[in-house]
C-alpha cells in the first residue's frame, strides 16, 4: 500500500460520521474482555473520532486535555529516565473502558425519556420540588444530562429559570453521581478500583441523595418562598427501564461474577436499548440518528477523558518510583477526607471532577487503600463538585444555554456544598470505623 492509497482511504474516513468510529470503538472494547489487544483497536477509534470532531471540541476542554496530555508526556519522558518503564500500549488503554461505558449508556436516551405535554400545565408549588428533584435525579441516573435539559426546556418554556428551579435541577442531577452505575463517576471509581462493592456504594449513595433532596427542597422553601416554584411532574411509570436495567446489571454481575461492572452495563446498555426500539416505529432510522447525533458529538468526553488517562499514567509512573513521595502512610479516614475536600476544592477553581481524581488516585494507590472507600470519595468528589464547579460541564452547558452565569450557580449551590461536604466526611469516618 503505497502513500497516495493511505491519503485517499483518510480522506474517505472523513467522510464517515464520527459516531460510527465510537460505536466501532465500543465494540472492539467489548471484545477486549475476550481478545486483550481489541482495547488498542478502541483506543486508536476513539482518538481517531476526536480528531475528525476536533473543530467541535469546546475551548476549555481542548485546553485542558492539552494541559493533561503534555504533562503526562513529560511525566512519561522522566520516568522513563529513571528507569521506569511505561509503554505506549498502556498509555492508549487508558480510560478506554470508560469511554467505551459513556458510548453504551447514551443508547438509553433513545428509550428512557421523562415526558410532559406541551399544552399540560406544569404543577406548582412545594411538593413539585421533591417530584422534580427526584426525576430530573432518577432520569439524570441512566441518561445523564439529557435530563437537565429535558427538563429544564419544559420549565422555562414561558419564564426564566429562577434560582429554586437551577438548584432542584443541578443539584437533582449531580446528587446522581453518589450512586448510579450509570455515570461517568462510577466508570471513573471502578476503573481505578474494580473490586470496590457496588451494592455498598449504591446504598450509601442512595441514603446521601435523599439527604441532598431533604436539604433542597428545606433550602428552597423557607429561604426562596418568596418565588412561586414551577416544577415537573414524576410519572412512576416511567421509572421502569431505570429500575429494569439497575436489576439487570446486578443478576448478571451475580451470575457471572468476573465480568467487570464497566463491561456489563456497556452491553447490557445497548442491548436493552435495541429490545425495547423493537417495538418502536422505524427503529434503524432511530439508531443512525442517535449515531449521527449524540455519538458524533462526543468529542469533549472522549478527548478529555483519554487525555486524563494520558496524565494518569505519566503521574502514576512517577510516583510508583518515588518512595519519598508519600503525603500519607495510611490511608485512612482523615487521608480520605483531605483527599475529598482537595479534589471538592479544585473543582471550585474550574478544574474538572476529573483532573482531581486523576491526581489524588496516583498517590493513594500505592498504599492498598480500601477500594470501597476510594471509590466512594470519588463518586462524592464527583457529585458535590458537579454542582459547585463554576466550569463544570453541566454548570457551563446551562450557562450556554439559558444565559445563566455558572458563578452564579456556583454561588447558589455553596452552602449546599458545605453541608454535603460535611455529611460526606461523617460518612467517611463511619465507613473507615465500622463498615470496611
Amino acid at each position: 500500500m503505497n502513500l497516495s492509497t493511505i491519503v485517499q482511504y483518510l480522506r474517505k474516513t472523513q467522510q464517515l460520521p464520527a459516531g460510527v468510529w465510537v460505536l466501532l470503538g465500543v465494540f472492539f472494547s467489548l471484545i477486549s474482555s475476550l481478545y486483550a489487544p481489541a482495547i488498542i483497536i478502541a483506543s486508536i477509534l476513539y482518538w481517531l473520532a476526536s480528531y475528525q470532531l476536533r473543530s467541535k471540541i469546546s475551548t476549555r476542554n481542548a485546553i485542558q486535555s492539552l494541559v493533561l496530555v503534555s504533562i503526562g508526556v513529560c511525566l512519561c519522558i522522566i520516568a522513563y529516565g529513571q528507569d521506569q518503564r511505561v509503554s505506549l500500549l498502556e498509555i492508549l488503554e487508558a480510560n478506554v473502558t470508560i469511554v467505551s461505558m459513556l458510548a453504551g449508556v447514551s443508547f438509553l436516551t433513545m428509550i428512557s425519556q421523562p415526558k410532559i405535554g406541551q399544552k399540560e400545565s406544569l404543577p406548582i408549588g412545594n411538593r413539585t420540588i421533591i417530584s422534580t428533584f427526584l426525576g430530573v435525579h432518577l432520569f439524570g441516573a441512566v441518561i445523564n444530562m439529557s435530563s437537565v435539559f429535558i427538563h429544564a426546556d419544559r420549565m422555562s418554556a414561558n419564564r426564566a429559570l429562577s434560582p429554586g428551579q437551577l438548584m432542584v435541577l443541578t443539584r437533582g442531577f449531580s446528587c446522581g453521581a453518589f450512586w448510579s452505575p450509570f455515570f461517568a463517576a462510577m466508570a471513573v471509581a471502578l476503573s481505578y478500583v474494580p473490586s470496590a462493592n457496588l451494592a455498598l456504594l449504591m446504598l450509601i449513595g442512595g441514603g446521601i441523595s435523599v439527604l441532598a433532596m431533604c436539604f433542597t427542597f428545606f433550602e428552597i422553601k423557607y429561604r426562596h418562598s418568596d418565588t412561586l416554584f414551577y416544577g415537573f411532574p414524576l410519572r412512576v411509570n416511567s421509572l421502569l427501564l431505570p429500575s429494569l436495567l439497575t436489576a439487570l446489571v446486578f443478576i448478571i454481575h451475580y451470575l457471572f461474577p468476573d465480568l467487570s461492572i464497566l463491561f456489563i452495563i456497556t452491553l447490557c446498555s445497548p442491548l436493552l436499548c435495541l429490545v425495547f426500539l423493537a417495538f418502536k416505529a422505524n427503529p434503524k432510522e432511530l439508531i443512525q440518528q442517535h449515531i449521527e447525533k449524540r455519538l458524533s458529538n462526543m468529542q469533549n468526553e472522549i478527548v478529555l477523558f483519554l487525555s486524563a488517562g494520558v496524565f494518569g499514567v505519566g503521574l502514576n509512573a512517577i510516583l510508583s518510583n518515588q518512595s519519598w513521595f508519600a503525603p500519607f502512610n495510611v490511608f485512612d479516614a482523615s487521608a480520605a477526607s483531605v483527599c475529598f475536600m482537595l479534589m471538592i476544592g479544585l473543582s471550585m477553581l474550574g478544574f474538572h471532577m476529573l483532573i482531581g481524581i486523576s491526581i489524588v488516585a496516583p498517590m493513594v494507590l500505592p498504599l492498598d487503600p480500601d477500594p470501597s472507600l476510594l471509590a466512594f470519595i470519588i463518586l462524592a468528589s464527583w457529585a458535590i463538585g458537579a454542582a459547585v464547579g463554576p466550569l463544570s460541564g453541566m454548570n457551563i452547558s446551562i450557562q450556554g444555554t439559558y444565559g445563566v452565569s455558572s458563578h452564579k450557580i456556583q454561588r447558589w449551590n455553596f452552602r449546599y456544598a458545605l453541608v454535603m461536604t460535611t455529611v460526606v466526611i461523617a460518612v467517611i469516618f463511619v465507613l473507615d470505623k465500622f463498615l470496611l
